[in-house]
């Protein structure tokens, strides 16, 4: 016992001496995105009928390549053009921002919910909301409150952004029957305990990005003991290199051997704990240790076309993306020794 309060008290100095180093949210102002392309003319307004256009065109080049199809979609951004917006939201006495990334075109569509790592805030995942949105599918992206918010708390609001205000402020722009949960370290629990608590039997899908299990933070609660039930496709993408940020304990391994079927686990050959997130906004990174010996680009862009195509599969029913990834660019990364996958 003073061994685990040791570590704990250890944990929580580092923690809140990482604070200090967290970077701000971006500007509270809508604004328009379409990752590399030129934002639509505004004189025109919608073309909800060009936009589908574009991604049947983007869709029939990719399918073009054969079975390589869907990786050479995913790995970059898509046809799509996008806006951005940030709203701040109160569940239970605390208050959070969220930032929402949204396709431009007509009509409802999926959306994914994404929650970051210990510290982290919404600028480091950004690349994943522009990659999403430009394929069609909506992202929200918010911050981590930080290590004197326990995760229980977050997967509160988790759920209460699912389920209350999703769909009073976006209701016209995304599918509340197409509900996908994301999260990276401590994001990735937290949203395994919505999924498995209050947003049981609301959710299509969840991928985790390198989650961990700890008890730490957490109030002792831990999503393995129930996960088995949780009901929904469940992918993993985590780092090889175990860290002080990613005990093996408590790591993806853990949470994927107590997964049912259907699920995938995709291991990243040398990669570190934080390399699944932007690098130039990752908040206090050298506290993870050790380091990932893999090009942190090239981690970034295996999680970037993992995620998006997973999700491109349950939400979007792209029947080109395996149950292991096939026609993902699986094959590749695995004779290139990139990744290792598992499925069950």
């Amino acid at each position: 016992m003073a061994e685990r309060s040791t570590r704990r008290a250890v944990t929580l100095a580092l923690a809140l001496a990482a604070a200090a180093c967290a970077t701000d949210l971006p500007s509270a102002s809508p604004s328009t995105d379409a990752g590399d392309a030129a934002p639509p003319d505004a004189g025109a307004g919608a073309d909800s009928h060009a936009e589908a256009d574009a991604v049947a065109d983007s869709h029939a080049r990719a399918d073009a390549d054969g079975d390589s199809g869907a990786a050479s979609l995913y790995d970059q951004d898509g046809p799509l053009p996008f806006t951005t917006e940030t709203a701040t939201l109160s569940n239970g006495g605390r208050t959070f921002s969220i930032t929402a990334y949204l396709p431009s075109p007509a009509g409802l569509h999926p959306v994914v919910s994404l929650s970051p790592g210990l510290l982290q805030t919404s600028p480091a995942y950004a690349v994943y909301g522009r990659r999403l949105a430009s394929h069609g599918i909506a992202m929200l992206v918010r911050d981590d409150p930080g290590a004197l918010t326990v995760t229980t708390d977050v997967a509160a609001d988790i759920a209460y952004t699912v389920t209350t205000w999703m769909p009073g402020a976006l209701g016209a722009k995304v599918d509340v029957a197409r509900v996908g949960l994301a999260g990276h370290s401590r994001g990735g629990k937290a949203t395994l305990l919505a999924a498995e608590g209050a947003l049981h039997g609301k959710l299509k899908a969840w991928f985790g990005l390198d989650p961990v299990d700890a008890a730490a933070f957490s109030g002792g609660a831990q999503a393995r003991d129930t996960i088995a039930l949780l009901g929904v496709p469940t992918a993993y993408l985590g780092a090889q290199l175990s860290s002080t940020c990613s005990p093996a304990a408590d790591n993806f391994d853990v949470l994927f051997a107590a997964s049912a079927a259907p699920s995938v686990e995709v291991t990243a050959v040398g990669a570190g704990h934080t390399q699944l997130e932007d690098q130039t906004s990752c908040s206090a990174c050298n506290l993870c240790t050790p380091a990932g010996t893999a090009d942190s680009k090239t981690v970034l862009a295996h999680a970037l076309r993992y995620l998006t195509a997973f999700f491109a599969r349950e939400l979007l029913a792209d029947t080109r993306v395996g149950a292991a990834f096939e026609g993902a660019g699986a094959a590749a990364d695995i004779a290139a020794g990139r990744v290792k996958i598992v499925s069950k």
